[in-house]
């Protein structure tokens, strides 16, 4: 029988045959430090796969240090958790947990801030032990405003796990008896604030986000995470990957990828970066893929024998779906061994082979994971005999027909301007660059070609004897070639220019076709001589390609 999964049954896993009920964490138990502030609340937890939602007592112990930060900075923090009321019916070893928990700011600061644990291993006992999670620690950042004394009160915590493949979150909020638990004191001028920018308008889930920013400490290390919309909820884990990165000026560039939408629920939230010193957070809206129409369901070829493999496909299905596909009899009966199970894409498309391997397929039908209402299917005609040659054959022959195009060549522009020197009894050298040039080869053959430059004698404005030779100018070429082309252009060598052609950029002629288009340019060095009569100067470069 093919595993259907509902909206909450997908985060269920199979266990021995049977739909097993998922692990919910709680804290630990362990003594305070004599710095830390302990509260003792009432927690309400909401456990995975529909456990229920427990409440109960829970120790809540946090130290903060140092005791007096600068307006922006970072604070640490140590915490431990007494045993609360969520608990696991299996006894489960090494699973990967990462706890973490919300503090409110009040006083000389406000909003939220969440101090994250790392992922630890964590042996669970079954119910009713308590599950024992360590004591953990982790960094967060004050307000760059922040001033005077600033209260902490937790408000929520979560442990986020690993088991059988799938990720579960235990969130557990204090609905009662809670309270201040630490303070810390904002006091001097602070640094530069940091900035961080997000695309305006919604992003899908499973996609990459452009960030940018300024103010951060150069060439530091850019940690991004998400956050809710007010700050707090941190977890890095909605994110699988990162390319930020802190330039020499302090500027934020690169981008972050979203997890999928199973992890990310449509809604607000902020991304929040911090380089060890600084942090700064922009609001980002996260909105998965809306099916534009109805389920468009595909099987091509839609007849075949037993043993063919055939392609099914689909669009208009929600993004970051694992569907089950799956035949059917005529009768409507489900066919459970020929069930598999691809996901949708960030568009809401899938593509997947599929083997007939039943006489009795009527129909291939698709849902999204035992959702109800997402059920669709398309008539399949499973034929019969399939001997060699039977039903006949046929053949169409493809023909077409190439016409080579020209060797050619264009430049950006026609003048190289190095400006003004002012004469102060010493030589100069005044750096420029070439107009960027682009070869196309259409020729469609395997003769190559070679771009070189000649150079006259600079001569003064209205005529006259050339004063500065055309060796005065030297060039460092440099060339590339488009994504389609072939053939692997090389540079010429570096040196003067002169009557003697220079090469600027080749491509080697070969055995094989090459063509394309390519790019060319070099680096200008003019060398004005210590003396020479004043007024405008002009040589001419010539280009020639063959």
């Amino acid at each position: 029988m093919f595993f259907q999964r509902s909206p909450v049954a997908r985060r269920s896993v199979l266990l021995g045959g049977g739909v097993a009920t998922v692990l919910a964490l709680a804290g630990a138990v362990l003594a305070p430090t004599a710095q830390a502030g302990t509260i003792h609340p009432t927690v309400h937890c909401v456990l995975p796969a529909g456990q229920g939602d427990p409440s109960g007592p829970q120790d809540i112990t946090v130290d903060l240090t140092p005791a007096t930060v600068q307006p922006g900075g970072k604070v640490h923090a140590k915490v431990t958790l007494g045993p609360g009321p969520a608990t696991s019916p299996f006894k489960l070893d090494d699973v990967p947990s990462t706890p973490s928990i919300d503090l409110v700011m009040s006083g000389g600061a406000t909003g939220k801030v969440t101090v994250q644990g790392p992922t630890v291993p964590v042996d669970v006992p079954a119910a009713p032990a308590p599950i024992v999670i360590p004591p953990y620690e982790g960094d967060f950042f004050v307000p760059a405003n922040a001033s005077g004394p600033i209260q902490f009160t937790p408000v929520k915590m979560n442990t986020a796990t690993v088991v059988f493949g799938g990720n579960y979150n235990t969130p557990c909020e204090v609905v009662s008896g809670g309270g201040v638990v630490a303070t810390v004191t904002a006091q001097g001028g602070g640094g530069a604030e940091a900035t961080v920018s997000v695309p305006a308008g919604p992003v899908k889930p499973s996609t990459s986000v452009t960030l940018s920013g300024a103010g951060w400490t150069p060439g530091a290390t850019a940690t991004p995470t998400l956050c809710d919309a007010g700050g707090g909820g941190c977890d890095a884990t909605k994110l699988t990957g990162s390319s930020l990165s802190i330039d020499a000026a302090g500027a934020l560039g690169g981008s972050i990828t979203l997890a999928n939408s199973w992890t990310i629920p449509d809604g607000s939230y902020s991304v929040q970066v911090s380089d060890g010193t600084k942090q700064a957070r922009a609001p980002l809206q996260v909105k998965a893929y809306v099916p534009a129409g109805p389920y468009e369901l595909r099987a091509y070829p839609d007849r075949a024998a037993v043993g063919t493999v055939i392609t099914v496909s689909g669009k208009n299905y929600h993004q970051d779906q694992q569907l089950n596909v799956v035949a059917l009899d005529a009768d409507g009966n489900t066919l459970d061994d020929t069930a598999v199970y691809p996901n949708t894409t960030t568009a809401g498309t899938f593509t997947t082979e599929f083997t007939i391997s039943d006489p009795a397929i009527a129909f291939i039908h698709t849902d999204e994971g035992g959702v109800e209402g997402t059920d669709t299917k398309v008539p399949f005609t499973v034929t019969t005999g399939g001997g060699p040659g039977e039903g006949g054959t046929g053949t169409q022959k493809f023909t077409f027909s190439v016409t080579p195009g020209p060797l050619s060549m264009s430049q950006a522009g026609g003048e190289v301007n190095f400006g003004a020197v002012q004469l102060d009894g010493t030589s100069h050298d005044v750096p420029g660059a070439l107009n960027p040039i682009q070869v196309s080869d259409a020729r469609g053959g395997t003769a190559g070609w070679s771009l070189t430059g000649t150079l006259s004698d600079f001569t003064a404005a209205g005529g006259g004897t050339a004063v500065i030779p055309a060796g005065a100018v030297s060039w460092t070429p440099s060339c590339s070639a488009h994504a389609d082309a072939i053939g692997t252009p090389t540079a010429g060598a570096p040196g003067a220019l002169g009557a003697t052609p220079a090469g600027l950029c080749q491509v080697q002629a070969g055995g094989s076709v090459v063509g394309g288009v390519y790019d060319a340019s070099a680096g200008l060095n003019l060398h004005v001589p210590a003396v020479v009569p004043g007024g405008n100067y002009a040589a001419t470069l010539t280009l020639s390609l063959s």
